[in-house]
């Protein structure tokens, strides 16, 4: 399949209209639409359909105009790489992570890098897991750092594990669970704040699934460290938050870690990039920065609990 057919593809598709899109292309629009008709034949399937709202994709012309989206995008990337590398400008790191590794591993991971790297533009974003992986696909991301059981098999997408953390449930201090029998049973019936790992995918729904409980009647979703912290605090939810993201409210007694286990409370950090993605020294160094981080943060903890 010729990649400069998909572009036209992708130009006929945005603009609904052969005529603006041979305008934009600098292509006569006879040249236009035979250059689309070869694609078709080539495919065996129809990719347009002519209507009274202009040019529309079909199924499969949508399947194929999402691939030329990522090869547009690669060719821009591609282009300002080298842009800047002629010019001599650095290029900007752009790392995504899950909300529960920026409030402690992330920013004691940019620490030590920009020792090593203290010109390189820096640019890190917070997110759930299905709005990083499209970040990533769309090479809005150089990377992304997110635990693992959420991307396997997603085609073009490589990933390396960095480090392990564990999650614990949390509470107020003097909270009524502490009172009774700690067990997951027992913990549902009371509410519950979580971040999200997947879409519509929490830690509390995948603990109680793998141990064979019913979802809490009350569950309020977040996308923030500190939201759940505060509501932890100050009211009988609980939740699910690495240790090390709240090893200073452990220590001065804001919270409490029940004694409580599951599986699911272990989990493997890795990070994820394009399969061909460019990983130079710069962003090598930062992926290191990042697993040494995790290590000592979850090492530390442990020591703390033992």
């Amino acid at each position: 399949m010729d990649p400069k057919k998909l572009l036209y593809m992708k130009s006929v598709v945005e603009h609904g209209s052969f005529r603006k899109a041979a305008k934009e292309l600098q292509l006569s629009q006879p040249a236009l639409c035979s250059s689309m008709d070869r694609l078709e034949a080539s495919l065996g399937v129809k990719l347009l359909e002519r209507g009274p709202m202009g040019v529309i994709p079909t199924s499969a012309g949508e399947l194929l105009y999402s691939r030329a989206w990522f090869i547009q995008d690669e060719m821009d990337v591609a282009e300002k790489q080298i842009l800047e590398d002629r010019c001599g400008i650095p290029r900007r790191l752009t790392v995504g992570a899950i909300v529960s590794l920026v409030a402690n591993v992330v920013p004691r991971a940019v620490c030590k890098w920009r020792a090593q790297y203290p010109s390189v533009p820096l640019r890190i974003f917070e997110n759930a897991h299905p709005e990083l992986l499209v970040g990533l696909q769309r090479t809005e991301l150089d990377f992304i750092i997110a635990q693992t059981g959420c991307f396997e098999n997603v085609e073009g997408i490589k990933q390396r594990v960095l480090f392990r953390d564990r999650l614990v449930v949390l509470c107020r201090p003097n909270h009524p669970a502490l009172r009774g029998l700690i067990a997951w049973p027992e913990l549902i019936k009371y509410p519950w704040v979580t971040h999200l790992v997947g879409r519509n995918i929490s830690p509390v729904e995948q603990v109680t699934f793998d141990e064979g409980v019913s979802v809490p009647n009350q569950l309020s979703e977040c996308n923030s460290v500190s939201f759940m912290i505060t509501m932890i605090e100050n009211s009988d939810n609980l939740g699910m938050l690495p240790e090390h993201a709240v090893a200073t409210e452990l220590l001065e007694g804001r919270l409490v870690a029940l004694p409580i286990t599951s599986r699911i409370l272990s989990r493997d950090i890795a990070v994820f990039f394009r399969e061909r993605s460019l990983l130079d020294a710069p962003r090598r160094s930062f992926i290191d920065c990042v697993a040494e981080a995790g290590a000592r943060l979850d090492r530390a903890a442990r020591a703390v609990r033992h």
